[in-house]
């Protein structure tokens, strides 16, 4: 038994070309695989033929003239393109190597309905055996089916019958299979013409060879001598549909091609008049897989027994192989010569759950021919062998039966000795274990007719009318079908004598039996009359989406009826009384079909809504005849396989997710990929493979040139507005005589549209193409078509979301109004979106009810209730409420001398949303401090902080910093980071102008009395001035005392012994004179350069009013000056304070 390198599949996938087959191409120049072609060749007139060649003629007529008929137009195809292909007509296929885009081409045909790839099957190492002693001078296996009976009893060793095998080869030259040989001529000489065939060109010479010895063992079986072989009178061919240890399908299926009209040497000239009676096929794979079974069926049909073993898969029920558990091939399973079931028999069930095996036979250490010599071989390929010697010897004692497989089979099936074993299933008669039992050759010859075989004929009729198309079948010793025809007549030939039941049976009537006797060399008449049962009409109105549904099929399930709809949607339907589904099927792309029930007691109305085609996101399509749309702007592509990539004008809701760039292809598509991908080769949606994440208005190989162009553009208004991309003219690059043009339309309100123009071929029209959109993983698409000349010039479709809507707006900052990017919008618990730069988001969700969120860290949540509808937008743009705290000043220094604490005031302001605030300092305790730490400020309202700090271990010289972090709910800043850095100067004189004493201000810091300057020291330098002082208050300052007395008319205050460095010179001022403005008008200068020019204090702050001025010098010459120049009136100053400041290093 030949067993497949892997589990074959039990149908061909929906692709036309086959997944496998595919990624070969892609990945390769070239592969070879198979075309099967969607007509196979009628039979009928085969199985009316009553003898054994006219049957195998018939056949071989109608499977050559179908072949060439319907692999015609592939065949030119090919021969244009130079291609290697090998026609078959044994099933409708082509073998052939080539490339991808001629494999595109094939498959495009019309006529070809797959491609495959092609098949390797193993043949296995046998299993050791050893042989058991033989009975009466023949090996067990032949005496335990009772072979040596039929030569001894009956006279019959196979006389008149050819066998084959589809194997290995077979030592024609064995002693024991020599003179079986039907290539064997009297006169010792052999003609290899008609009886061996190589179709691989194994042999190294075109005498038959066997490199294995399976072949020779099987056909040892069969017809061998001296003991070994069940119908050693029966002559052999044989065909090696296995080259050596493998079998290749190309092998197989011109071997089982060959069996029914075999050919001469070269492979020409073949003759059906010369096949075989029976061929044995000691291979085969793994589960079930049709690729064999046209080839099984034409052998069938041409009067030629199909033998085959059921595997080696066993114990395990559900192991047969195919094509063995095919219903119409006999199958044998295996036993050894204790009778115990061959531990590795396969089981069934077979197809549509035939009983396999059929019967069983001797598999485990059976004798026989090996090149060379003799082995014993188990497996049911041991098995197999028997049952097609045993049909040679029960058809060369019947001639009768001779060619009458559907004869055959019941005598096989009813002689076999029963073996109970429902393990599997099945009754104790007939199991999946042994199927109808062991093989008993003798009681199956016994059983054929030895007398003439009779015939069955008559008509039906119904009203004295001939009735066409019913069913006729007779039930007896043979089991017989068939269908009338016009004139309602049956006639069944070559029946097995006996008591049959004919049963007449056409939907609309009620069945009609009758009994019948069939005799030997007699035509038996038996007539049937039908009543048609009472009927009703089923009309009604298929639409899709309220629109009429034109050319849809409605069918009656259960029934041959169907009906199909008009112009407006109805149909009408006739059907006896009774319950039925109508399936409904449309021919639009856009519509799904329906089941619906339906009760006929009379007439009935039922009416059909069909669903519309989706994926699984929602994506529906409508086509229709909208205008054609054209872009304005040409894109910068040009050439084969490029793309460039766009920014798309407004976001794209794409399977959920808003999109804003595009790549735009030459070959017909535009993806949302990040990645550049080109991807000329078309496949069907989905498809995990690139591109993906796709919107694909016309998927085909294309070449954009000077003569055409790829075009954009934008059209409608918001919200409706949509960009175009229009392929225009672009030319086929499998056929540079052909230019179309397309276009894609994007809007923003979700939905995809299309428009087609200038096509008129196949190719234009779609036979090469993929036309739908493809989510990003490839999981999920609509396709609208695959490889289909579907659409047309002026057509359009337009694909949308139909269960999700959109949902956009803007979120923004309640106190600026500005974008808020970052921002969480979450859609009840569907989808959750987050704002981008421009404080947008976009999105599509399922229709429905949903609570909306809409938050952001340090702002307030905003929440709604909102109602999202099909196909439609939902704005909805937010302010969200935020504190807006703001430090009255950034950062603070304090001067101060060392060891000692001061205390400053801040302000802490909200203009935002209520909000809690507090204030942590950095480095924690020690030396800063700040109350209060925290709280909470309404809108608008200030807080004062106290911020104490510490110059403890401050050295003269230099400085400490820190920081205060004051944290709050204010989504613009919510930390406010505010610098605080204790200076202690090594210099620093505070000098309290007018003031006959020193004092302490509101800061803390103390301040000498004026006096005027000595070298040496400090003091003002005039040659006439004047204090003056005034209990007013002096607004501005909490110091009224430094701003209650001042000097007039001085021309400098000077500082000595002033160590080098950089200083800061502060100066209050304070018009306590009342002076009116221009009325005191002066400069000051500071180190010489003018710090503050024309000072009018009246003008700037009006009389007793606090001024205060700071300036910082580098000092290099040990004295630090400040000049007052008047320009109207008097000088004056109030306060003066230098200070060496080791936190700066520049003025």
């Amino acid at each position: 038994m030949i067993v497949p390198n892997g589990v074959a599949q039990a149908a061909p996938p929906p692709d036309k070309i086959n997944k496998s087959v595919q990624a070969q191409l892609d990945s390769e120049d070239k592969a070879t695989f198979w075309v099967r072609m969607k007509d196979d060749a009628d039979l009928s007139g085969a199985r009316r033929a009553t003898g054994k060649q006219d049957k195998a003629e018939r056949v071989y007529e109608a499977k050559t003239e179908k072949a060439d008929a319907s692999q015609a137009g592939l065949r030119k195809l090919l021969d244009q393109h130079r291609a290697e292909y090998t026609p078959f007509w044994i099933v409708n296929a082509v073998k052939v190597t080539a490339g991808s885009k001629l494999a595109a081409e094939i498959a495009g045909l019309p006529e070809v309905e797959r491609i495959e790839p092609v098949r390797t099957l193993t043949l296995p190492k046998p299993e050791p055996a050893k042989a058991e002693a033989r009975v009466n001078a023949v090996e067990w296996n032949i005496d335990r089916v009772n072979a040596p009976r039929v030569w001894e009893e009956l006279g019959n060793r196979g006389e008149g019958i050819v066998v084959a095998n589809i194997d290995t080869g077979v030592q024609f030259d064995h002693p024991d299979l020599r003179d079986a040989y039907r290539g064997r001529n009297p006169d010792g000489t052999v003609t290899h013409d008609y009886n061996w065939f190589d179709p691989a060109g194994v042999c190294p010479t075109a005498v038959p060879c066997d490199n294995n010895g399976h072949g020779t063992h099987t056909m040892g079986t069969m017809v061998g001598a001296n003991g070994i072989g069940m119908a050693p009178g029966a002559r052999w061919i044989a065909a090696k549909g296995c080259e050596v240890n493998t079998c290749t399908d190309a092998s197989l299926l011109a071997s089982g091609q060959w069996v029914l009209a075999p050919t001469d040497a070269n492979g020409e000239n073949p003759r059906p008049d010369l096949a075989p009676d029976i061929v044995n096929n000691s291979w085969g794979g793994d589960g079930f897989d049709p690729w064999y079974k046209e080839t099984v069926e034409a052998w069938i049909a041409a009067g030629i027994f199909p033998a085959f073993s059921n595997g080696n898969e066993g114990p395990s029920c559900q192991s047969s192989g195919s094509p063995g558990q095919y219903e119409i091939s006999y199958s044998a399973g295996g036993f050894d010569v204790n009778n115990a079931l061959y531990v590795n028999s396969s089981k069934g069930a077979g197809e549509n759950g035939e009983i396999k095996p059929n019967i069983a036979a001797p598999a485990v250490s059976v004798r026989s021919s090996v090149p060379g010599g003799y082995a014993a071989g188990t497996g049911t390929s041991m098995a197999s062998p028997h049952v097609a010697a045993t049909v040679a010897l029960m058809w060369s004692a019947s001639p009768g039966l001779h060619g009458d497989i559907a004869a055959t089979r019941p005598l096989l099936d009813s002689t076999a000795v029963d073996v109970a074993d429902t393990s599997c299933g099945g009754t104790a008669a007939d199991n999946n274990v042994w199927g109808e039992g062991r093989l008993d050759a003798y009681a199956a010859v016994r059983a054929t007719p030895q007398d003439s075989l009779g015939g069955l004929t008559g008509a039906v009729t119904a009203g004295g009318q001939p009735v066409a198309g019913v069913t006729v079948t007779i039930d007896g010793p043979t089991d017989r079908t068939l269908v009338t025809g016009d004139d309602g007549a049956f006639s069944f030939v070559r029946l097995l004598p006996g008591e049959y039941q004919v049963t007449a049976a056409k939907f609309g009537y009620e069945s009609g039996t009758a009994a019948a006797t069939v005799t030997g060399d007699q035509t038996t008449t038996v007539n049937l009359t039908l009543t048609a049962v009472q009927s009703g009409t089923v009309s009604g109105t298929v639409t899709t989406a309220g629109a009429p549904e034109r050319d849809a099929r409605v069918t009656a399930s259960g029934t041959p009826l169907s009906a199909v709809t008009d112009a407006s949607g109805r149909y009408e339907l006739t059907l006896p009384h009774g319950e039925y589904e109508l399936v409904v099927t449309p021919v639009s792309r856009c519509s799904a079909g329906a089941t619906v029930s339906v009760t006929v007691d009379g007439d009935v109305t039922r009416d059909v809504e069909l669903p519309l085609r989706g994926d699984n996101f929602g994506y529906t399509c409508r086509a229709g005849a909208e205008p054609y749309v054209a872009g304005t702007e040409k894109l910068a592509l040009t050439g084969d396989d490029e793309a460039v990539q766009v920014t798309l004008p407004f976001p794209v809701p794409f399977y959920g997710t808003g999109q804003s760039r595009a790549w735009v292809v030459t070959n017909g598509f535009l993806t949302f990929a990040e990645a550049r991908l080109t991807t000329p080769s078309n496949s069907r949606l989905p498809s995990t493979g690139t591109p993906n994440n796709a919107v694909y208005p016309l998927w085909d190989d294309f070449i954009v040139d000077a003569e055409s162009g790829v075009y954009t553009g934008v059209v409608g208004t918001a919200p409706h507005r949509r960009f175009v991309v229009e392929w225009r003219d672009v030319k086929f690059y499998a056929d540079q005589n052909l230019r179309v043009s397309f276009a894609a339309l994007l809007g923003e309100d979700g939905s995809i549209g299309f428009r087609y123009k200038d096509m008129e071929t196949d190719r234009e029209r779609g036979a090469f193409g993929t036309v739908g959109v493809e989510n990003a993983a490839g999981d999920d698409a609509l396709l609208y078509l695959y490889e289909e000349p579907a659409l047309a010039a002026g057509q359009s479709v337009t694909i949308t979301a139909s269960r999700h809507g959109l949902v956009t707006g803007v979120v923004s900052d309640a106190n600026d109004g500005d974008p808020l990017p970052g921002a969480t919008v979450r859609i009840g618990d569907v989808a959750t979106f987050t704002t981008g730069a421009d404080g947008s988001f976009y999105g599509q969700v399922l229709a429905g009810d949903y609570d909306v969120e809409v938050s952001k860290e340090h702002y307030g949540t905003f929440t709604r209730a909102v109602t999202v509808a099909p196909a439609t937008v939902q704005r909805i743009d937010t302010a969200l409420v935020t504190g807006r705290v703001a430090a009255s000043a950034a950062e603070l220094t304090v001067v101060m001398p060392q060891g000692q604490s001061r205390t400053r005031t801040m302000e802490l302001t909200n203009l935002g949303s209520p909000t809690p605030y507090t204030i942590t300092t950095d480095p924690a305790g020690g030396w800063l401090g700040v109350t209060p730490a925290s709280g909470t400020l309404a809108t608008g309202q200030k807080a004062t902080l106290r911020v104490t700090v510490s110059s403890d271990g401050v050295q003269p010289g230099s400085t400490r910093a820190g920081k205060l972090l004051v944290r709050s709910a204010s989504g613009r800043q919510p930390v406010i980071e505010i610098t605080v850095t204790v200076v202690v100067p090594r210099h620093q004189v505070a000098v309290d102008v007018g003031a006959t004493r020193g004092s302490t201000d509101a800061a803390g810091d103390a301040w000498t009395p004026d006096r005027r300057y000595s070298a040496g020291s400090h003091g003002y330098v005039a040659t006439s001035s004047a204090t003056h002082s005034t209990n007013k208050t002096i607004k501005g300052t909490e110091d009224q005392a430094l701003f209650r007395t001042a000097r007039e008319r001085m021309l400098e205050y000077r500082f000595d012994a002033v160590p080098n460095g950089v200083y800061t010179v502060e100066l209050d001022f304070a018009e306590i004179r009342n002076m009116a403005m221009g009325r005191r008008v002066f400069d000051v200068l500071v180190e010489g350069q003018l710090a503050i020019p024309a000072l009018d204090l009246a003008l700037e702050a009006g009389t007793y009013t606090a001024v205060s001025r700071q300036y910082t010098v580098r000092v290099t010459d040990g004295q630090l000056n400040v000049r007052f120049a008047a320009r109207d009136g008097a000088t004056i100053v109030n306060a003066i304070r230098v200070s060496e400041r080791p936190d700066k290093t520049a003025p």
